[in-house]
């Protein structure tokens, strides 16, 4: 199995201003992480995570209560114009590799917001359509006759038989826990193994 490109899967953590109303005009993005994907063999290179100071929304106490980040923990990080471009730099050429997430439906368009709202060229910085891991997530579970209602990452790496040790809801382990489905669904195992650290 080999891709074209480098695969970078991302997570963004983000702030809204009520619970359950994180649509992505009323959200800012509080942490990146992502690893990139080698296309060949798909194993982790490397791994980006940052902190984002929010400009809009403070960090709201229900968000704390899902991610454990605080607004001490952001009050003195960079915005996410500097935060972004440090991204783009860790990215690296544009033509080198390809966005990844479970649910581009969120994080994209969050991405592109920040992008567009800090004076940051996304088209310049990005190629091409992302790659939904929760579409492979669905596909996975299908042709394993499992419900495709509900897929969440969590459950799909459940059941794939797959145990990641540590926590949920940071950006790096959400893009490594995505990552490792990536990487069963192609493999039929991952090298990802654990949530925390780089």
């Amino acid at each position: 199995m080999k891709y074209s490109t480098d695969i970078v899967v991302i997570d963004l953590e983000a702030t809204c201003r009520a619970e359950g109303e994180n649509e992505v005009q009323d959200s800012n993005i509080i942490d990146i992480g992502a690893v990139r994907l080698d296309k060949r063999t798909l194993e982790v290179t490397a791994t980006f995570s940052e902190l984002v100071r929010p400009r809009d929304i403070p960090v709201m106490l229900f968000i704390t209560s899902i991610t454990g980040i605080t607004p001490e923990m952001v009050a003195n990080c960079d915005t996410f114009d500097k935060v972004g471009q440090r991204f783009v730099e860790w990215f690296g050429n544009r033509n080198k590799a390809v966005l990844a997430a479970f649910g581009v439906y969120y994080d994209i368009p969050l991405l592109r917001k920040e992008f567009r709202a800090f004076g940051l060229d996304f088209r310049f910085a990005f190629v091409g359509a992302a790659l939904d891991i929760r579409a492979l997530a669905m596909a996975w579970r299908a042709n394993n006759n499992l419900t495709t209602t509900g897929v969440t990452v969590e459950g799909t790496l459940e059941k794939m038989g797959v145990t990641l040790e540590g926590t949920f809801h940071r950006a790096l382990a959400d893009a490594k826990a995505a990552a490792a489905i990536l990487q069963f669904f192609h493999m039929g195992k991952g090298s990802v193994d654990r949530l925390e650290g780089s």
